[in-house]
């Protein structure tokens, strides 16, 4: 299926560049990326420390709604 991509002009010449180095197609390069990147697993971000230390320390009732409980004006 063709496609059309729009880069910065700098960037795609860069790429362009790359290409011909490692002797193969842009086509080629775009390809492997989104092969690569589609078929890995999605793995969470790291918290940070700070975030880690605080992470579970809280405990909501089950029934926990916070959308309305946001929406409420605080008291």
């Amino acid at each position: 299926m063709p496609i059309t991509l729009n880069l910065n002009d700098e960037l795609a010449q860069q790429a362009e560049q790359y290409a011909r180095q490692q002797g193969r197609s842009l086509t080629a390069l775009v390809e492997d990326y989104l092969r690569q990147v589609t078929t890995q697993p999605i793995s969470p971000k790291p918290l940070a420390p700070p975030v880690e230390e605080l992470y579970g320390i809280l405990s909501l009732p089950a029934d926990f709604d916070y959308k309305t409980q946001r929406d409420e004006p605080a008291s």
